[in-house]
């Protein structure tokens, strides 16, 4: 039986001051004289300062009993200044339990093939404080508006008004996890593990609007949000070849992941949907949105109408009128990834290859870039003479892709030479090679797209840089 118990304490505090003055006579003062500048402004000075606290309590138990049969219990308790009164403390527990199958006597008559066989089971919640500022739970006031005069001195001042509604209730979000698994040798050349889990995060923030009055503000931050994935995982680990010159090891790994929002408002706080993908920049398209965020819907789901092809006339024709729906999510729904290494003599070589399946991604630049009617003034693609579309940009299923890829991420050879007579300890020269190529039927320059990522996922807007192909040589000498 093994034991932990711990105490945190962390005080974070920002703080700082800016002054800045124009239209001076000369420049020679620089940031010593700013008294010398004119053309005073009421924001030429401004300072600020920050301060938030997150105290923790937080045990675990660990205890095994002959090797068989292991059990981790832990517990934590977080209390952070960032939260409403009701709500400053958190407490997030887990647990997970483990049994040995292979060490079983009724397994005894498997030993010659099955090295190892454990199945494990977990539950546990864990705290999120990331992404909410040191005074979101209070009413704010801040200078703005109009100045007003005041008779009795004679004077214009600044207005003061509430910029922020005070939520005594605003608390941790909060994930919870549950998780079951098998690990396996076997064979005495392969090894590997299978999970299955689901895991919701409540209580997710967001900023919702609200009535004036009751509220003093229009818009207030609030848990409401769920948000659930359920899915499985792989990994397989096999040596291959084991010789005296030669070794052969690989390792793959597949995974599947399902997403859906399962709830966005109460009886308190509503919204129908929560825009995103913005396409504000893009000609005629300020204050669109190429994705919701929506009930029943994975984050990153894009909303529009769907194409149905061109009329005679080049104009694009749309199901239903034009009205949006389900165009396809940019979350991948296969991830799979494989590394394999080779050592032969004093030869070695190393590979590593990933990809990810069945997601997709708004081309954006494309659907800017095919509109003939830039020319001649604005840049065009070469096809936009040639693709019969006639109508100037607009969003619309034509323009999102399948960007499901594998790219060859890195591949390293290298050689061991011989030292005995050079007076040093190792020589080793190698090649490498990284993001050599991507197979993939996306036409834009990348299919990976802001992949990971919730805030605008597989949106291809202009400003996306393709990953760089290297090709390096490396001499590595110890003595």
């Amino acid at each position: 039986l093994n034991l932990l118990a711990g105490y945190s304490y962390l005080d974070h505090t920002y703080e700082g001051f800016g002054a800045q003055r124009r239209s001076f006579d000369t420049d020679a003062f620089l940031y010593n004289n700013l008294g010398a500048g004119q053309d005073v402004r009421a924001t030429d000075v401004n300072s600020f300062k920050g301060q938030s606290k997150l105290i923790s309590f937080f045990g675990r138990a660990n205890y095994s009993y002959l090797n068989k049969y292991m059990l981790t219990a832990s517990l934590r308790k977080d209390g952070s200044s960032r939260f409403g009164a009701n709500n400053k403390w958190g407490l997030f527990p887990s647990t997970s339990f483990a049994w040995k199958v292979s060490e079983e006597s009724f397994m005894k008559g498997s030993a010659g093939w099955l090295e190892n066989l454990k199945l494990r089971i977990g539950y546990g919640i864990t705290g999120n404080q990331d992404g909410i500022g040191e005074y979101k739970s209070l009413s704010l006031i801040s200078a703005g508006g109009a100045p007003y005069y005041d008779a009795e001195t004679g004077t214009w001042k600044q207005s003061f008004g509430i910029v922020q509604n005070n939520n005594p209730n605003l608390k941790w979000e909060s994930t919870a996890q549950f998780n079951i698994g098998v690990d396996f040798s076997m064979f005495n050349f392969i090894n590997g593990s299978f999970e299955i889990y689901h895991k919701k995060t409540s209580d997710l923030l967001y900023t919702y609007e609200v009535p004036q009055p009751p509220f003093l503000f229009g818009t207030i931050l609030a848990n409401v949000g769920d948000l659930r994935n359920k899915g499985v995982e792989l990994t397989l680990n096999a040596n291959l070849l084991k010789k005296v010159d030669l070794n052969w090891n690989a390792t793959l790994t597949l995974s599947h992941n399902n997403q859906k929002i399962e709830k966005l408002s109460n009886e308190t706080y509503q919204t129908d949907a929560i825009v995103s993908g913005s396409l504000h920049g893009l000609p005629g398209m300020s204050g669109q949105f190429a994705q919701v965020i929506k009930e029943g819907f994975a984050v990153g789901t894009f909303w529009g109408p769907k194409s149905l092809g061109l009329d005679q006339n080049g104009q694009f024709i749309y199901a239903n009128n034009g009205e949006a729906q389900n165009l396809g999510n940019a979350q991948p729904k296969y991830n799979l990834g494989f590394s394999t290494d080779l050592t032969y003599r004093k030869f070695d070589l190393q590979v590593a290859a990933y990809g990810m399946f069945g997601q997709k991604v708004l081309n954006a630049t494309n659907m800017v870039l095919s509109d003939p009617n830039r020319l001649p003034v604005n840049n065009a693609t070469n096809s936009s003479l040639t693709s019969g579309i006639s109508s100037n940009a607009a969003f619309s299923s034509h323009w999102i892709e399948d960007a499901s890829f594998l790219r060859l991420q890195n591949v390293t050879v290298g050689y061991n030479i011989d030292t005995k007579n050079l007076g040093i300890e190792k020589f080793r020269i190698s090649l490498t090679g990284e993001n050599l190529f991507v197979l993939t039927g996306y036409s834009g320059i990348d299919p990976e797209v802001n992949i990971d990522g919730l805030d605008n996922p597989g949106m291809d807007v202009f400003n996306y840089f393709p990953k760089t192909r290297t090709v390096s040589l490396g001499l590595n000498l110890s003595f």
